[in-house]
């Protein structure tokens, strides 16, 4: 078995040619520098250097070692940089993930923050529904999500990063669409467009219980997933959608975001994780997304 002590004393001489700097280099004395230097070449079978009185140089298989060795050493040190880094959180791979409604105007700014603080963290983004999401974070194939609360899972973690009202997205044609303010009974008679269920059911249950205790069924006749198609919908005039104001800060100019009076705090942001002890990754991406949405 070649010894990666041994190896990195052989890099040492092999620089210096002379075994009494390689050793002071080492920080050994001459004599127990060499043994390691004769064992190593005892145990390959090879002479790895050519010895005079005045003069050390490398044989052909020495100089073919110098290299795999220096290559050896370098993986060494970038392994153990890795385990130390991975080990307070800065390195390593981060399995988020995030249902449709919580993502819009959220993610890219948690991302963002997180790619500037934790340049060597690989990250994974998954786009799932909310059920899927527990399930995922119990099974450990996703690290953490941010989901739109409240969040259905009583062995999952879930912090509030932000509490937002909503805003009726409107046509630009739209009679209220130069209104300061509206009340949910004013769309009573608009169709809706909104998020699929399955894919937000906080949202959709919010919406509908508001509709519902402003004595109205909204008239859903579109779903759309992604909430730029939501947002297109809207333009293109086949309806109306209710969205979290934070959502709704990048829609185009062809629509308006009105504020629903009396909704604020009836969306909550969340971001979930395994309970237990928090791994190092997940905690920094906790606290930097606490940071993200408090700024």
């Amino acid at each position: 078995m070649i010894d990666l002590r041994q190896l990195q004393l052989f890099v040492s001489v092999a620089e210096e040619l002379h075994f009494g700097r390689a050793a002071a280099r080492s920080g050994m004395s001459q004599p127990p520098f060499s043994q390691q230097i004769l064992r190593l070449e005892r145990d390959l079978g090879v002479a790895l250097l050519h010895r005079t009185s005045r003069h050390v140089s490398l044989t052909s298989a020495g100089m073919a070692l110098l290299v795999e060795a220096r290559a050896l050493i370098a993986r060494r040190d970038r392994i153990v940089d890795m385990v130390r880094r991975t080990a307070i959180g800065a390195a390593g791979t981060l399995r988020i993930g995030f249902a449709a409604s919580s993502a819009v105007g959220v993610l890219p700014i948690i991302v963002r923050d997180l790619r500037l603080a934790l340049p060597d963290v690989s990250l994974q983004i998954d786009d799932r529904d909310g059920v899927d999401i527990a399930a995922a974070i119990r099974l450990g194939t996703l690290d953490a999500a941010i989901v739109r609360g409240p969040f259905p899972a009583k062995d999952i973690m879930v912090e509030t990063l932000y509490r937002d009202g909503l805003v009726a997205v409107l046509p630009g044609s739209h009679p209220l669409a130069g209104r300061a303010d509206l009340a949910i009974s004013d769309l009573a008679g608009d169709d809706f467009i909104l998020f699929p269920r399955m894919g937000a059911p906080e949202l959709y249950d919010t919406i509908i219980g508001l509709c519902s205790g402003a004595g109205f069924s909204p008239a859903v006749v579109q779903e759309a997933s992604a909430w730029l198609s939501v947002v297109g919908l809207v333009e293109a005039g086949l309806g109306i959608t209710i969205a979290p104001a934070l959502a709704a800060r990048g829609c185009p100019q062809g629509v308006a975001a009105i504020p629903v009076t009396g909704t604020f705090d009836r969306t909550e942001l969340q971001i979930a994780y395994r309970r237990g002890e928090l791994h190092p990754l997940v905690a920094r991406f906790r606290e930097i997304a606490l940071s993200a949405m408090q700024t």
